[in-house]
């Protein structure tokens, strides 16, 4: 006897892709206003009659608000659900946006910026402890690695738009386009984000803060979140150091940069989409591991060809997209059994993680602008202590808790 199949089968699948779609936007979203100012600090320093330190300010303290504000977030949201978090969240990003856009001092310009950039770090984080929430862990690395590959093709697409944005219409249009993207992100979120924080007594500040603390203590989080934040602070390291040495070692422009960044991203994203898949054959443990090991291949060959006296720009991007497939594949699993080492508390857990990665690529970014940029082996020497620091921590808290 055969069985006539159900329509819910792909009414769910359905209802589950509009959600990680919904989820991979509100991710993008922080990082996607972070890179959208680039373009627009030189007209901001003129607009304002600022030195190009001051105006640098809007993107470097905007690392601190974020890594200060997924710290909040996260116990926020297994306090009082992830549903209404995240709409804070967000109606406070586009509220800071509108008051950068029409601030009459860089000053004023800066609390708007730090409001945006802590609002919307709301999403990257909530949207893990709702994987974490929906998918259980086997499933979240999969949707994660969605999830990231929508993040890292925000800051691929956000120069170029926010760039024509200043040409066209001044550095105050970039602020009113993510005020509107931020208050659109509200309206689909309120409208279709469900509340999926577990069932449970409602907890108080104190209870929260124990969260942190017992969280804290789990030798499994601080494997995973080691190797997640390393991970990210090597990319941001590359990030600040790789532009400087183009031009001064190969004498190359932002417009040759950012063609040759392209090629890593595509590759980082286009493994994030497969990694739950190949998790799921592999196992999570073995994909992380592996994909760990491999980042490190990517900056050690830069480091054999420059010391064999090639010194050409696509020696820094073609064996670092080696590094962006390792790390596509390792890093939603870090992340996933990050938020996976507390499931009581996905919300503190994620929020941990966050600041964690925000706080240590804020110091690598620091660090890579004290370095000589005329010598291209600060690229490699950088990305091997930060993936190398990364590794051991996989190696060396891989026992299980006490």
């Amino acid at each position: 006897m055969t069985t006539t199949p159900t329509p819910a089968a792909p009414d769910r699948a359905r209802s589950e892709l509009w959600l990680i779609l919904l989820l991979a936007s509100v991710t993008a979203i922080g990082p996607f206003t972070l890179h959208a100012l680039s373009p627009a600090l030189p007209s901001i320093s003129a607009g304002f009659d600022v030195t190009a330190a001051e105006a640098q300010l809007l993107l470097s303290l905007s690392l601190v608000a974020m890594a200060v504000a997924t710290l909040i977030w996260g116990p926020l949201s297994d306090r009082y659900g992830r549903r209404p978090v995240l709409l804070a969240g967000l109606i406070m990003a586009a509220l800071g946006s509108a008051l950068a856009a029409v601030a009459p001092t860089l000053w004023i310009a800066i609390l708007g910026r730090l409001c945006q950039a802590a609002g919307g770090a709301a999403g990257m984080v909530l949207a893990r402890a709702v994987a974490q929430d929906v998918f259980g862990s086997e499933r979240s690395a999969g949707v994660i690695g969605q999830i990231t590959a929508v993040m890292v093709a925000a800051p691929m697409i956000a120069p170029t738009v926010s760039g024509l944005i200043v040409e066209t219409g001044g550095w105050r249009g970039v602020f009113w386009m993510s005020t509107a993207l931020c208050a659109g992100l509200f309206l689909w979120s309120r409208l279709a984000m469900p509340e999926t924080a577990p069932a449970g007594e409602v907890r108080s500040v104190g209870d929260m803060l124990r969260g942190f603390r017992m969280i804290s203590g789990r030798r499994a989080f601080w494997r995973y979140a080691g190797y997640a934040s390393f991970s990210l602070a090597g990319f941001y390291y590359f990030v600040a150091i790789t532009p400087y040495v183009m031009r001064e070692a190969f004498g190359q422009g932002a417009a040759a940069y950012g063609l040759y960044f392209m090629m890593l991203s595509a590759t980082f994203m286009t493994t994030n989409f497969v990694a739950g898949r190949i998790s799921s054959m592999f196992g999570r443990e073995r994909v992380l591991v592996g994909g760990a090991l491999l980042s490190l291949c990517g900056p050690a060959l830069v480091a054999v060809l420059l010391l064999s006296g090639v010194e050409q720009p696509w020696v820094l991007f073609v064996p670092g997209m080696i590094q962006s497939f390792g790390a596509g594949l390792a890093m939603p699993n870090a992340m996933a059994g990050a938020v996976g080492a507390a499931p009581e508390r996905a919300g503190a857990a994620s929020g941990l993680l966050g600041f964690s990665q925000f706080l240590l690529a804020s110091v690598t970014t620091q660090i890579a602008g004290f370095l000589p940029h005329g010598q291209p082996m600060m690229v490699p020497i950088g990305m091997l202590a930060t993936l190398g620091a990364g590794v051991l921590c996989l190696i060396l808290l891989g026992r299980k808790d006490d």
